[in-house]
């Protein structure tokens, strides 16, 4: 090859690099322009879901979000924004369980970029498994408690009358939070009745659990969810609180006694929607409904081992439990009430369960260092055999699980005018008729304490005084709930009468508005009491209550009374719904491995807020670390638990949002 053909290929050479450089910056150019572009729209969009979120300005029925979904020209709803915010990003596919989670994703990223909602400074999510690892989380606590976050901003429409939007504040109450955590599943659970994560995202699989095997439900799996906290604190009789905590036991050291600092109840239920929405009516195999119990330390976290689980209808009602598909025991409470005249300590438990009525029996828990069938050591005013932990020879093995928790039930729940047929005998034993009711105590004169029963918080509140006082708990007639209660002449169905209830039609009004007004039958009980100063020398009782949407999502309020005059509330909230799962911030974040609870949104006239559909706060209870602030316990999705821990301050701040103590007005 001469010089010149030499010259001549160099030359088209360098013209072939230098061209793939020019294309290469250009496509590079062009890739920056699109990306920019869509994030410019995606920002836009984002705007749009700002608005659509902003209370409205004018309390005009127009205006109400009960009326959105008839303005279609007028107002994107969250809905529409969301499927748009889809297209954008490019995630519509056959999936919309991991689509809509790239939306709350990417909508909660452009909030913090925005610096419209920042994220919370709350522990991150640390599942301990030691010693070391607990330390870490303890601290995380402490530190979150110290850099509460003051990002989110004070409503407006607190200030301007103007309709609250649920989420905004939901968003609030929990800016405040010491932290926020998510309930580890029971590890008395065994694996086999659980959700491999591996298959979490699985529908089908999930689904063909309910479906296959056999049908008395034991291959079914579990969750456990709508939690409360019962505090283990000097409220207890010292007896009581030693079998709780296990100190009465030789074998578990006055150490791991103190780590004990709450029971945690709640369900644990093949009756769940994680993973696969489920028809309780449609489901072919049995329902199965345990009593879950677990110990927990001082920040929320399960001491390993210190659980139990009981299938309580098998237990109760053995031969109606074979009978029966559904179960008459949902969700769950534990009450400690005074049951010993001159004690005025709480000595004995007695737990609460509800479908469409709630029931209460006496039971015994007590912490065990290993699974025991004997009642060494245990002398209460129930004398009965407790729950086998060890399965006897020809006896169902699924009847209890657990290693750390001893249960019994009081021996004989039969009315004394004879045996009565499944779920009749279950009626006389209990709190008549309805569900969702609570227990609290009224300081009376020289020293007495009186304990009612709120049938109803509000709107049309009522209540009834009960009575837990009896020398044993053997069988059905040792102790009469309800003082001089008689039950209805000619109805078998265990239904009292009812002259001694006491009803207030005085309703406070609530202190924020959302366009949505109270209907017939809302304002049922949730959860409740727990005591809050609203003034020197004013302590208010403190709960919350729930309604619905016409789309059976759930709406949440704080609601007050006076001990004193129990009777009438004295003060409301608007409505508001809670939270799911942080991922970024919640403690014990990395057990919550289903898609579908945290995609599953509010519905409020078809329009979509960020919150779950369903969030049911079935636990407030003072936090025991620090009693400025307030655990709030609560399911989510009818899937997992979570509590976040408030401060009292914000409590009061939403049942008295301009500092006017009209509270006082109806005392």
């Amino acid at each position: 090859m001469n010089h010149d053909q030499h010259r001549s290929r160099s030359r088209v050479s360098f013209v072939k690099v230098a061209f793939a450089i020019v294309v290469s910056v250009y496509i590079y150019i062009a890739h920056f322009i699109v990306t920019a572009g869509k994030a410019s729209s995606i920002l836009d969009l984002n705007e749009i879901l700002e608005q659509v979120q902003k209370p409205a300005t004018s309390k005009s029925d127009s205006s109400s979000p009960e009326s959105i979904a008839a303005l279609p020209d007028a107002i994107i709803t969250r809905r529409d924004a969301n499927l748009t915010l889809k297209q954008q990003l490019g995630t519509e596919n056959d999936s919309p369980i991991s689509s809509n989670r790239q939306i709350i994703e990417h909508r909660e990223e452009q909030s913090d970029s925005q610096g419209s909602i920042t994220a919370l400074q709350h522990p991150a999510a640390v599942a301990p498994t030691n010693h070391g690892e607990q330390g870490q989380v303890a601290t995380k606590v402490d530190q979150s408690s110290r850099e509460a976050n003051s990002a989110i901003s004070r409503p407006a429409c607190f200030d301007n009358g103007s309709y609250c939007a649920y989420d905004q504040v939901a968003k609030y109450l929990e800016s405040q939070a010491k932290f926020t955590i998510i309930h580890k599943p029971s590890d008395a659970i065994p694996s086999h009745r659980r959700i491999p994560p591996s298959l979490a995202f699985n529908g089908t699989y999930i689904k063909n659990r309910r479906l296959e095997g056999p049908k008395d439900g034991s291959l079914t799996s579990l969750s456990e969810y709508n939690p409360h906290l019962l505090p283990l604190n000097e409220d207890l009789d010292a007896t009581l609180l030693n079998y709780l905590t296990g100190r009465y036991h030789p074998d578990i050291s006055d150490q791991e006694a103190d780590q004990a600092k709450y029971l945690y109840v709640s369900r644990s239920t093949n009756l769940h929607n994680c993973g696969a929405s489920m028809n309780r009516l449609d489901n072919p195999t049995k329902e199965n409904s345990y009593l879950s119990l677990v110990l927990l330390d001082e920040i929320l976290q399960p001491i390993p081992g210190a659980s139990g689980a009981v299938n309580t209808f098998q237990v109760i009602q053995p031969s109606c439990y074979n009978r029966k598909n559904l179960s008459p025991f949902q969700d769950y409470k534990i009450i400690a009430a005074r049951s010993t005249k001159g004690n005025d300590k709480k000595d004995q438990l007695f737990m609460t369960g509800c479908d469409k009525y709630t029931i209460i029996i006496p039971l015994d828990i007590r912490r065990v260092p290993a699974p025991t069938n004997d009642a060494l050591y245990w002398n209460t005013k129930i004398t009965s055999v407790p729950v086998p932990m060890i399965a006897e020879k020809g006896s169902s093995s699924d009847l209890f699980y657990g290693n750390g928790i001893q249960v019994r039930f009081m021996n004989d729940i039969n009315p004394p005018i004879g045996a009565k047929p499944c779920h009749i005998a279950l009626k006389y034993n209990s709190m008549d008729w309805k569900k969702n009711y609570h227990v609290f105590d009224v300081p009376g004169i020289n020293g007495t304490i009186s304990t009612y029963m709120e049938i109803r918080p509000h709107w049309q509140r009522a209540i009834r005084k009960i009575n837990f006082y009896a020398n044993r708990f053997e069988k059905f007639d040792d102790w009469e709930l309800v003082p001089n209660g008689t039950f209805v002449k000619g109805m078998k169905d265990g239904h009292r009468t009812e002259t001694d209830i006491q009803y207030s039609e005085h309703e406070p009004p609530q202190q924020f508005h959302a366009g949505l007004h109270l209907r017939a039958r809302d304002g049922r009980g949730t959860a409740c009491c727990v005591d809050i100063d609203f003034a020197q020398n004013v302590t208010l009782k403190v709960g919350i209550s729930h309604s619905t949407t016409k789309a059976r999502g759930y709406l949440s309020r704080f609601y007050a009374f006076h001990a004193k005059s129990p009777t009438s509330a004295v003060a409301m909230s608007g409505p508001f719904c809670l939270g799911s799962m942080n991922k970024e911030t919640d403690v014990n974040a990395e057990v919550q491995i289903f898609p579908i609870p945290d995609t599953s949104m509010l519905n409020a006239s078809n329009v979509l807020y960020d919150c779950p559909h369903i969030t049911f706060p079935s636990g407030i209870t003072e936090f025991q670390k620090d009693k400025e602030f307030v655990v709030i316990s609560y399911g989510v999705s009818d899937c997992y638990a979570r509590s976040i821990v408030v401060s009292k301050s914000r409590i009061r701040e939403y049942l008295d949002v301009n500092g006017t103590e009209s509270w006082r007005q109806r005392m």
